[in-house]
């Protein structure tokens, strides 16, 4: 099986966060960027692109921003889908924790229909850990009248998407600062 290409999301303002920069945020030593990054190496994404300032930048790695920056996350994916070419694209946010788990779950995890994406215990699908053919993404957001501002799972929703159910602690993201100071306990995929 071809390994995805990556598209890691990392363009967001971190309101919540007091404007702090989440990619550069670091959790047990390591920002958040290079869990993420670590974690497309780790299931062998050859093109890795990073949706976000430039000064996220590093060797490997494609960073391009949505136009006009801060136009949401179907915005920062139609930036980035031009640059992938594999038939899969692993999508991951970069305030996931457990970026790694994510990956190599998703890695192993055949990929039926359009894509597929974790589920929360509440049943919320998480858009940002999902792994989609990247024609069903491109056809997705040509069905738009925009991009600026539209909702992710809006814009995904007409697709056929396997969902696969895992703990909260897996999908556990960074979007407050009491996020950020709770323990962080690695898990496994």
């Amino acid at each position: 099986m071809t390994p995805p290409d990556a598209i890691i999301l990392a363009g967001g303002r971190a309101q919540r966060l007091g404007g702090r920069s989440k990619p550069l945020l670091e959790v047990a030593g390591r920002t958040l960027l290079d869990r993420v990054l670590e974690a497309a190496s780790g299931i062998g994404s050859r093109t890795v692109v990073v949706v976000g300032p430039p000064e996220l930048a590093g060797p490997g790695v494609t960073v391009v921003r949505e136009d006009p920056p801060y136009g949401g996350p179907v915005a920062a994916l139609a930036a980035a889908l031009p640059l992938v070419s594999a038939a899969d694209v692993l999508l991951l946010a970069v305030d996931l924790v457990n970026g790694g788990a994510i990956a190599e779950r998703l890695a192993v995890t055949p990929v039926s229909g359009d894509g597929v994406c974790l589920v929360d215990t509440a049943g919320r699908r998480q858009w940002l850990a999902g792994r989609y053919r990247a024609d069903a993404l491109r056809s997705a957001l040509a069905a738009l009248p925009h991009v600026q501002d539209a909702a992710l799972r809006r814009a995904l929703a007409p697709l056929d998407i396997t969902e696969l159910a895992v703990s909260d602690e897996l999908v556990r993201d960074i979007d407050t600062p009491e996020d950020l100071e709770e323990p962080w306990r690695p898990t496994t995929s």
